[in-house]
């Protein structure tokens, strides 16, 4: 028997998962990462914190199961996306990462998009992304106009999961699909020269690594870092992908016109496509790159998806207890009694499926009657419509496989089949992207012919949520209200920024 172990990066935890050929998690290791949140909506990690908890997760894993390890055939690498992770010559980090739900570059989204919106058009025509904060190359814009001495020191800038592949081989790579999210021309997966020149970041192209094909072998694990964590030295080590689309592989999403969802620290809404049938440039399209082929993913990711939980939970749950919560939400009406919840609790506001840098969370309906249980299940409501604004602007269609922490709950799988009016399937298992970053790992050693076969092999289901005709007739009405809440609320947001600013300059003076 042959083993893969998946690395994940999320925004939240860190995991190392082992696996055996079948698909089957053997093992999982875990570790919580802290985010630092600072004035001007930033959002920020230690990199070395990072390193130090993965390295964390693969002690445990070498420790608890040696015999397996000694058998490891490869390492998958996946984690979050986007975001601006540098490293300096000796490959220290020159600062704190900064994350994909960073708002900082807030300005040079909107010089891009209203004072010279021909360079907003040809960012989203060339990369297939539209000018969003999290965008690594909108980061790499606000660190020349903002931290140019920072920028000079620079040897390469990563993304979170080729940071935690470089400890461990000592090899500085990308690979494609972490680097389409606004790096790569979408017809020839090279650098974006004429953004970057649009930018004025031609004088830093050399900081972005030529990217691989996820199946690619990007190092070996040292001796040094195999002695440290007790894993046997020398086995490869591959690119890996993003993890929306690691998920993909790990969910088996591998044809086109599949659909998944996320329920993740963004609620990451993909419908796959074939190349000749993307449209790049076009609406709020925003296309990644999916690790088989010439596939591509259209992909619509939420800010915030399970941090509006973790609010409530906070704020206004009387327990923590997800069982009781199941409870709670399954006990109170359709519709929350009237109250409607907006999803946009992320300090950068929203970008799926719309932009808005200064969108905001709120509840709408409450009265005197309003009950606690229905301020619940109006948030785990407003996340559901959000996803099926999500998926009705990429144009999914049919089954929707569900993946992600918030997979876990029942009642809330039924109610985004109900919300969405379709069938839900729920894989076997519960790390999606670390399993889909070890498949790629087998495909690249040979263990699975290629993708398909992975997918046969390794991939089942435990549960299928068939939705209620009536529940949807209500969600319909019920979806009616919320884009009409939504897309009033885009001035009100724009006022609030303003008189906000307006506040702050008052408190300053006083």
């Amino acid at each position: 028997m042959k083993y893969l172990l998946g690395i994940d990066a999320g925004t939240s935890n860190i995991k190392a998962v082992l696996f055996d050929e079948a698909g089957n998690e053997v093992g999982v290791a875990s570790r919580e990462n802290e985010t630092f949140q600072e004035a001007g909506n930033c959002e920020e990690q230690d990199m070395e914190a990072v390193w130090e908890n993965m390295k964390a997760c693969l002690k445990e894993i070498a420790l608890v199961f040696p015999a397996e390890c000694r058998d490891l055939l490869a390492i998958g690498v996946t984690g979050q996306g986007e975001g601006f992770w540098a490293i300096d010559a000796e490959g220290h980090p020159v600062q704190k990462a900064i994350l994909w739900r960073d708002g900082r570059a807030v300005e040079e989204v909107r010089w891009m998009t209203e004072e010279h919106p021909e360079i907003g058009k040809l960012y989203h025509d060339v990369t297939g992304t539209p000018p969003l904060t999290g965008n690594q190359m909108m980061i790499a814009r606000w660190m020349k106009v903002h931290r140019p001495e920072v920028m000079d020191r620079i040897y390469k800038v990563l993304f979170c999961k080729d940071w935690i592949r470089y400890r461990m081989t000592g090899v500085v790579a990308a690979d494609i699909t972490d680097s389409l999210t606004s790096l790569l021309d979408v017809q020839t997966y090279g650098l974006a020269d004429q953004v970057l020149e649009a930018l004025e970041l031609m004088p830093y192209r050399h900081i972005f690594p030529e990217p691989v094909r996820s199946d690619e072998v990007a190092g070996y694990l040292t001796e040094e870092i195999a002695a440290e964590l007790g894993l046997p030295a020398g086995i490869p080590v591959v690119a890996g992908a993003l993890d929306t689309s690691a998920t993909l592989i790990g969910l088996g999403t591998v044809k086109a016109g599949s659909a998944a969802v996320i329920l993740g620290t963004t609620c990451a809404c993909e419908v796959v496509f074939d190349k000749e049938d993307c449209h790049f440039g076009e609406g709020m399209t925003r296309y990644e790159k999916h690790p088989a082929g010439d596939l591509f993913v259209n992909l619509q990711p939420t800010n915030n998806g399970t941090p509006n939980i973790d609010w409530m939970l906070d704020a206004i749950s009387p327990t923590r207890d997800f069982n009781e919560i199941d409870r709670i939400v399954a006990g109170a009406p359709v519709g929350s009694s009237g109250v409607i919840y907006l999803p946009y609790i992320g300090l950068a506001g929203e970008r799926a499926p719309f932009y808005h840098p200064y969108a905001r969370a709120e509840f709408f309906g409450m009265s005197l009657a309003t009950t606690k249980a229905d301020l619940i299940r109006a948030v785990y409501e407003g996340i559901s419509l959000s996803i099926r604004d999500c998926l009705e602007e990429i144009g999914a269609k049919g089954t929707v496989y569900l993946a992600g922490g918030g997979a876990k709950s029942p009642v809330w799988s039924q109610m985004i089949a109900d919300v969405c009016g379709c069938e839900v399937r729920i894989p076997s298992g519960n790390e999606q992207g670390a399993k889909g970053a070890a498949l790629i790992a087998g495909v690249s050693q040979g263990l699975y012919r290629d993708y398909d076969e992975a997918v046969e092999k390794a991939c089942s289901f435990r549960h299928v949520y068939q939705p209620n005709p009536v529940r949807t007739q209500e969600y319909d009405l019920l979806y009616t209200l919320y884009r009409k809440l939504r897309e009033h609320n885009a001035e009100v947001w724009n006022l609030r920024h303003q008189i906000n600013k307006k506040l702050k300059a008052i408190n300053k003076e006083a």
